[in-house]
């Protein structure tokens, strides 16, 4: 694999294609994740040397002669440092470093992580996970939404975290929803299989096959069929399928960071059937609702509270 195309990997600067080709690469041998490895640490340990701190005016040619050997210096002991880093990960060592993708409001990103798995992130979303996956699991922790493409690999399960939950595979496509902050707890499963981790409620975990959602309600686990909508959010869409005025209010205040209280009780309860652009705001998608629901509303944005009239 081409040194450059990693390069570009780690700045998320490659095509599908070549993240593709990555992917594929990385499943093809051990010795392809070694030198993944030992690019990853050359690339992370060359972020650390800050050149603004090394004062050289090229004028003086004596400090021009010292700012090579100080360049040739950086060099070498970036070499050796990363020859010892990858050493002790051959050996057994791993860099735990663990790193945090904040999501705001009324955003979504999409990110690649060490394994080569895909992870789309949503709205108000939290995502934890080390810089190297260790010994035989992947794990990452969850606070929000995500849809995730597992890169397969049958010696490490991939673990996702959420709470007091966790959702185990090996290889597979699903959307989670648990947000620390709201008691729903929601997994959509696409492709291959999960196993969800309750938390010690009664059964201990709960399997799911493609095409299956587990919903929590109370404290047991509802399977129901999934909706292939649900993780439509990763194409910037909000798809309403006969979800009542309520639920769309509850939508919107995940999604814009907002408040909204409902005084008009007539509206709560009835259906809506549509497709809403998240980047068109809660304005224009209250303003396309009132064309079927009889409601005015009112936002107070020094408290970013919405009424409901």
């Amino acid at each position: 694999m081409d040194r450059h195309v990693l390069i570009r990997y780690f700045q998320g600067e490659c095509s599908e294609e070549e993240k593709e080709s990555i992917r594929q690469w990385l499943e093809g041998r051990e010795e392809n994740k070694k030198q993944f490895v030992n690019e990853r640490i050359r690339f992370d340990a060359s972020l650390m040397i800050d050149e603004g701190k090394i004062r050289i005016y090229q004028s003086n040619s004596k400090k021009k002669i010292l700012r090579s050997l100080y360049k040739a210096a950086a060099v070498i002991l970036l070499l050796i440092g990363s020859s010892y880093f990858f050493s002790l990960y051959q050996s057994g060592y791993r860099n735990t470093s663990l790193l945090h993708i904040n999501v705001p409001a009324g955003s979504r990103t999409s990110i690649t992580l060490p394994d080569g798995s895909l992870v789309w992130l949503n709205s108000n979303t939290t995502l934890s996970y080390p810089n190297l996956f260790s010994g035989k699991r992947r794990t990452v922790e969850l606070d929000g939404e995500a849809y995730f493409e597992v890169a397969k690999d049958d010696k490490k399960a991939f673990i996702v975290k959420t709470g007091n939950r966790s959702i185990e595979v090996l290889g597979t496509t699903f959307n989670v929803e648990a947000y620390a902050k709201d008691t729903l707890f929601n997994v959509s499963l696409f492709t291959g299989k999960v196993k969800i981790h309750t938390g010690g409620k009664t059964p201990d975990c709960v399997y799911l096959n493609p095409g299956e959602a587990a919903e929590l309600t109370g404290h047991a686990f509802r399977i129901k069929p999934a909706n292939a909508n649900i993780s439509r959010w990763k194409d910037g869409l909000i798809i309403l399928d006969n979800n009542s005025f309520d639920e769309i209010m509850h939508l919107f205040e995940k999604y814009y960071n907002l408040e909204i209280i409902i005084q008009n009780h007539e509206v709560k309860n009835l259906g809506y059937q549509g497709k809403l652009r998240i980047a068109d705001g809660v304005d224009h998608a209250l303003r396309v609702l009132q064309s079927d629901f009889h409601f005015t509303y009112e936002r107070k944005k020094d408290s970013n509270i919405i009424y409901i009239n």
